[in-house]
């Protein structure tokens, strides 16, 4: 009688491993495939994008007091000032009301704070004014040094000044606490960041928030009666870039404060996938043996992709076609286009989560101005129509490599373009939704500058706020600010980078992937609460976050919020010295000291405050 053939422990684990490769290549297939189907999602969602724009509110305000701004139009710092503050609470959803002083008086009554953004307190009819208010609950914010006289003397004992002394230009910041989110005790010794200041003396019921890198109190709050001041001591809130001191003063000044953000990381490769040829370079040839191609292919890539892995950032690269400085059609067939290389990359970055967005047929920027195109060592364009063809070969290449898939994120070359190339690609490509440019102010006047804001014609106005493969002085205190008054993380880079001896600064690759590392894993450590995203998945929930109304019922022991209309989920920052109890709607994550991530999951939401 035969034996039952028995099976090894060999066999069977050669089977389950079968079973495992082929479940890997299932979830792997499906979560590719599931990219295109969210494609083809997200352009009917566009469409109605568009469909609304012309109509929708781009800053929808909360119900409640109003914040109230006061300055002098006559004065050109003042009406900088006032400009930056007037955009920070917008983003808020906390409505404005402005009053300016060389024509009216100001009436702080009923205002559920004051922001001042003049240097002269006799701007005020007295200083008077300002002193009953707080006394009786209300909240102050002084945005600029006062310049001394009468009416700085009349007040200066409710700013928690003893003595004045003379002014001085002092660089660099260190701040005391978390007045940018998740940086506490951050010190940036650099001259970008320049004020003029006050000499003070303060009294010891003062908080200091903020200093200069020589110690001099750059921002501090004092309990005044019922209410509080909040002073800041410089003249560096005039600057776009510091939009952040402005939103974390206000936040830690008001009891209770609660604001929406947008909660999203973006990292951007500009130029990926790109035909870089096979050209030696002889510092990569030297330490690795490989031309340009085989580096990118080897080397630079799946380096790229490690970092993506370990610390969840989802690529949104933008795809260039041609290297050739062709502005004259025809714009067919170049000859260094590389449709391999986009099938193949462009699968990874599908794969893992990614996106495919359109930096341009070539990297020639979309603009007729021959003065800006010589910027950069370009050439102008002849006509809106040649942009709109160049446009529509690029769009036509990325089809052919993946036809079910929709591109809608277009990034300028060198961050410029014109109000005709604007026009021009919107003309040849039907499904563009996004464009990201440019966030930090641009004092050549070059650049795309851009807010977070739907355009009137349904395009995102998404910008992006940092760059490079290392966290500068520069690009860490841009990155905090905008985090804090917005809660977004954008940031591009460049395969070429690392070919550029200007732009690598001399570093080679295993520097530059050090640096790229650290950055993006001291990033996670931060804000562990952003979530990764890609151009178009943050686009989605910011139009919806621009778009909705915010109103909010506030007390000592709740805070009521209701958000319409409500898609999906919102998210909220919420700074408080209470002990938050218990929740309705919501969720509520520690990000800080006395700062919670508020996720909301119901239109209609209540968080329940207590006494720490």
């Amino acid at each position: 009688m035969k034996q039952p053939m028995k099976l090894n422990t060999r066999i069977y684990s050669i089977i389950i491993f079968i079973i495992l490769l082929a479940l890997v290549m299932y979830i792997t297939q499906t979560q590719y495939f599931q990219q295109f189907s969210h494609s083809r999602h997200n352009e009917n969602l566009t469409e109605s994008w568009k469909a609304e724009a012309a109509s929708a509110s781009s800053l929808s305000p909360q119900s409640g007091p109003p914040y109230c701004l006061a300055y002098d139009s006559r004065d050109e710092f003042s009406a900088k000032v006032n400009m930056q503050a007037s955009r920070t609470l917008g983003y808020m959803k906390k409505e404005a009301v402005t009053t300016d002083l060389s024509k009216k008086k100001l009436n702080p009554s009923g205002c559920a704070a004051v922001l001042l953004t003049v240097r002269d307190l006799s701007s005020i009819a007295s200083p008077d004014v300002l002193a009953s208010y707080a006394e009786q609950g209300g909240h102050v914010l002084l945005t600029s040094m006062p310049e001394q006289n009468d009416a700085f003397y009349r007040l200066y004992r409710k700013l928690g000044i003893l003595n004045a002394g003379n002014y001085k230009d002092e660089a660099g910041v260190q701040l005391e606490g978390e007045v940018l989110i998740g940086e506490s005790g951050l010190h940036i010794d650099d001259s970008f960041i320049m004020n003029t200041v006050m000499q003070v003396e303060l009294d010891s019921s003062v908080t200091v928030h903020a200093a200069t890198s020589a110690g001099t109190p750059l921002l501090w709050s004092v309990p005044s009666g019922k209410g509080s001041f909040m002073v800041f001591n410089g003249t560096m809130l005039q600057e776009k870039i510091n939009r952040g001191l402005i939103a974390g003063a206000i936040s830690m000044m008001v009891p209770d404060f609660i604001y929406p953000v947008f909660n999203s990381k973006l990292v951007y490769i500009d130029d990926w996938p790109a035909p870089y040829g096979s050209s030696i370079d002889d510092a990569i040839y030297k330490t690795y043996k490989l031309n340009r191609h085989g580096f990118i292919k080897e080397i630079w890539w799946p380096d790229m992709l490690g970092v993506a892995k370990r610390n969840d950032i989802k690529y949104t690269a933008v795809l260039i076609e041609s290297y050739q400085n062709r502005v004259t059609p025809p714009f067919g067939s170049p000859s260094d286009a590389d449709p391999n290389g986009l099938i193949s990359y462009g699968r990874e970055i599908i794969k893992s989560g990614g996106e495919i967005g359109l930096h341009g047929y070539n990297h020639q920027s979309l603009t007729m101005d021959q003065d800006t195109s010589a910027a950069f060592d370009y050439r102008p364009w002849n006509s809106t129509s040649d942009m709109t063809q160049s446009i529509q070969e690029a769009v036509s290449y990325a089809k052919q490599g993946f036809p079910e898939y929709t591109m809608f994120t277009y990034v300028p070359p060198s961050n410029v373009l014109s109000p005709e190339g604007r026009e021009a690609i919107k003309a040849g490509w039907k499904s563009l939704s996004v464009i990201s440019s440019l966030f930090p102010e641009d004092a050549a006047g070059i650049s795309y500058v851009q807010e977070f804001e739907l355009a009137k014609d349904g395009v995102m106005e998404m910008p992006r706020v940092t760059s490079g493969y290392k966290s500068t002085p520069f690009e860490q205190w841009a990155a905090a600010s905008v985090l804090t008054a917005n809660g977004i993380f954008s940031h591009f880079i460049h395969p070429d980078d690392v070919l550029d001896a200007e732009r690598n600064k001399n570093m080679n690759w295993e520097s530059m992937y050090k640096n790229f590392s650290e950055m993006m894993s001291g990033l996670n450590e931060r804000y562990p609460w952003l979530r990764p995203q890609t151009s178009m998945e943050a686009a989605v929930d910011m139009k919806n976050t621009l778009t909705s109304r915010v109103d909010l019922q506030q007390d000592d022991g709740s805070i009521k919020g209701s958000v319409k209309p409500f898609e999906n989920e919102s998210y909220f920052i919420l700074r408080t010295r209470k002990k938050v109890g218990s929740l309705s709607g919501c969720s509520a994550d520690k990000i800080g000291d006395g700062i919670f991530l508020i996720t909301v999951r119901k239109a209609d939401f209540t968080i329940h405050l207590s006494e720490a």
